[in-house]
């Protein structure tokens, strides 16, 4: 189970992408998009290899806004996915 406290603060996104495990699943939560349209992009992707050699195929986007609530989304969202991946 992903708690939010696990997804670090907001300004961490500003430096660096946040990888992690769940149920199978790897993801990687990354800043994207300019000043002003600034989104935090959720990749789910196997537990085989690392996010860069994972083929592209296998790999899942997601968006959420840039925000605490976008946290908290990502959260529940995690959680969610991990109860069915890899879905069928």
């Amino acid at each position: 189970m992903v708690r939010r406290i696990d997804l670090m603060a907001l300004n961490f996104y500003k430096k660096e992408p946040l990888t992690g495990s769940l149920s199978g699943m790897r993801y990687r939560i990354s800043l994207t998009g300019e000043e002003e349209n600034r989104e935090l992009s959720v990749v789910l992707y196997p537990d085989e290899v690392c996010f860069e050699k994972t083929d592209e195929s296998k790999k899942q986007y997601y968006s959420f806004p840039f925000s605490e609530e976008g946290l908290q989304q990502i959260t529940a969202f995690l959680n969610e996915k991990a109860e069915t991946y890899p879905e069928a």
